[in-house]
């Protein structure tokens, strides 16, 4: 979908979309689902482009703002459930338990 045509807003049930209407299990099968870009080398960990998962949870949940995915993987980030880059760049998120113990600090 074009940058022009992506919703700024989505109702649901007559009141704006939050991430509270997003669940967490939802989102950590969109990232275990979404492919990874790149092959896995050795000590490094499965990452996915923030765009990938975007898109593979918008083909359970349908059309999300950007600014609202970027707010519920801000929230998961918090609670320990994903790791990566959170600023709204590529990404690379993946999965917290895909990395323990091989990147420390990383997560």
């Amino acid at each position: 979908m074009d940058t022009a045509e992506r919703p700024t807003i989505r109702l649901i049930a007559g009141r704006r979309m939050q991430c509270k209407d997003i669940p967490d299990d939802t989102l950590r099968d969109a990232v275990r689902r979404t492919p990874q870009r790149w092959p896995l080398r050795p000590g490094t960990v499965p990452t996915r482009m923030s765009w990938d998962v975007h898109a593979e949870l918008e083909t359970v949940t349908g059309p999300i703002p950007d600014k609202l995915f970027l707010a519920k993987i801000r929230r998961l980030f918090a609670k320990g459930i994903l790791g990566g880059c959170d600023c709204g760049c590529r990404g690379d998120f993946h999965l917290i338990e895909e990395c323990r113990g091989i990147h420390r600090g990383y997560c």
